[in-house]
């Protein structure tokens, strides 16, 4: 059982559909439990849910020979009968454009084209440098972003920044994850970024990425004092230097140097853990 809910990475399905909700909720000011259920934003959860789920089993399901390779334990999907692993990606795909068209046109073509990117990302993109990380990226992005399409109220400025935040993490830990499975992705044909310039390249790539996040990062949030009053604007100053500016910092110091499969499994967690504690920071609103 916990070989097939693994499947699900349902921890990260947990975070993504939360950090949408926490979006509708706190950055608009207008919003209340009543107005969320009204303007759909279980509705989207669901949608978002049923692709992400969707992209886990189909990326899984194509993934096992360079997972024999770089995992220590493959996915449980590959115990599955074929017909049973085909019978969950109807049922996503179906979750997902029934709520896409509840929704509207604009989320209904948002998980379509969502469906069909993660396919192709899974099966041809994940294996192209860069284009399967930007991919992954803009996936990111419009997961979150999509929120100010269902509630006019969110506020702008707010949500590009958690959008972006989210989406240029994502394709740092995107580069990362590659550099830490080089050796399954090189011997199954992949031609990934760390494959044809080299972990040097790749390295300095993600700092140089992670320099502008930071910058970003900085920047975005000074000009958000508008948002608070003087002691808690303040609190939030220290809360990103403390757990997103500094982490981000060290990250990009560490890559750097890195080298081995530990260090770039390292590097990941807590590029993961610096995303949590950005998209949480929204509970500031």
């Amino acid at each position: 059982m916990n070989g097939y809910l693994h499947i699900y990475r349902p921890f990260n399905i947990f975070f993504i559909v939360v950090a949408q909700w926490l979006a509708a909720y706190f950055l608009d000011t207008h919003s209340n439990f009543s107005v969320l259920s009204q303007g759909g934003i279980y509705w989207l959860m669901l949608g978002t849910a049923a692709c992400t789920a969707f992209g886990y089993w189909v990326n899984d399901d194509t993934d096992f020979p360079r997972d024999v390779i770089n995992r220590s334990e493959v996915s449980a999907i590959h115990k599955l009968n074929t017909k049973v692993v085909y019978i969950h990606y109807l049922v996503f795909i179906s979750i997902a454009l029934y709520a896409g068209n509840l929704l509207g046109l604009w989320f209904l073509i948002l998980f379509l084209t969502t469906i069909l990117a993660l396919t192709a990302y899974s099966k041809w993109l994940k294996n192209i440098a860069v284009i399967g990380n930007l991919t992954i990226t803009a996936l990111s992005f419009f997961s979150l972003y999509s929120v100010s399409y269902l509630f006019q109220g969110v506020n702008q400025q707010l949500i590009l920044h958690f959008a972006l935040l989210a989406a240029g993490l994502n394709l740092v830990r995107e580069m990362v994850k590659d550099a830490e499975d080089i050796e399954g992705d090189e011997q199954t044909g992949a031609r990934t970024l760390p494959i044809i310039g080299g972990l040097n390249v790749t390295n300095i790539t993600v700092h140089g990425i992670l320099i502008m996040t930071i910058a970003f990062v900085m920047v975005s949030v000074f000009s958000q004092s508008q948002f608070f009053e003087s002691f808690l604007k303040y609190v939030y100053y220290a809360y990103y230097a403390l757990f997103v500016v500094l982490p981000l910092y060290k990250i990009a110091v560490d890559v750097r140097y890195a080298r081995t499969k530990e260090e770039y499994t390292r590097l990941s967690y807590l590029l993961k853990y610096v995303l949590g504690v950005g998209i949480l920071s929204i509970l500031f609103f």
